[in-house]
């Protein structure tokens, strides 16, 4: 991603048409490096599998494979089941175990932080509800800008950004 300056300036020269229903899945990077390590894991957890039906169901190698099985599915998962959506007629944010209408939400701010146990910065989007209910949204998403300009014009004064 460009820097936090760059993207900044762009969400706010961007102007976006409105849609009833916005839908936003991963990035192309997040999609390939999670298919990049979740097929080779599937790929291998078969290898193995095979390799202890082979030798008489040995123990030891069907547990690797149900260890990389389970990992590489675990991705996939991810993978797939990623979206969020942005559902301007009912005022809602729905996806990824979030059921929230625009209304509860009390502040909601775009910054720079470092998301879990990482050291890494990473663009966030930080919503504080009505019932002091703290979401973080890491912008892991594509089409990042019209996901931030819809906030912005869906939220108005409750949105703001943080340099």
């Amino acid at each position: 991603m460009f820097f936090f300056d760059d993207f900044i300036k762009k969400i706010a020269k961007t102007k976006i048409e409105f849609k009833p229903v916005r839908k936003y899945s991963l990035e192309s990077k997040k999609l390939i490096m999670w298919l990049g390590t979740g097929f080779p894991l599937i790929l291998i957890g078969i290898l193995q599998g095979y390799i202890g039906y082979i030798k008489g169901f040995s123990i030891p190698y069907l547990a690797i494979a149900g260890v990389l099985l389970f990992l590489g599915l675990k991705h996939l998962k991810k993978i797939f089941m990623y979206k969020i959506v942005l559902d301007c007629e009912k005022k809602k944010i729905i996806g990824q175990g979030l059921d929230l209408a625009f209304d509860d939400i009390e502040t909601c701010v775009l910054k720079e932080d470092v998301v879990g146990k990482g050291n890494k910065l990473q663009v966030i989007v930080r919503i504080i509800t009505k019932d002091k209910r703290e979401i973080i949204v890491p912008l892991i998403m594509g089409k990042k800008i019209e996901f931030i300009c819809t906030l912005r014009d869906e939220l108005k004064e409750k949105f703001s950004m943080v340099k």
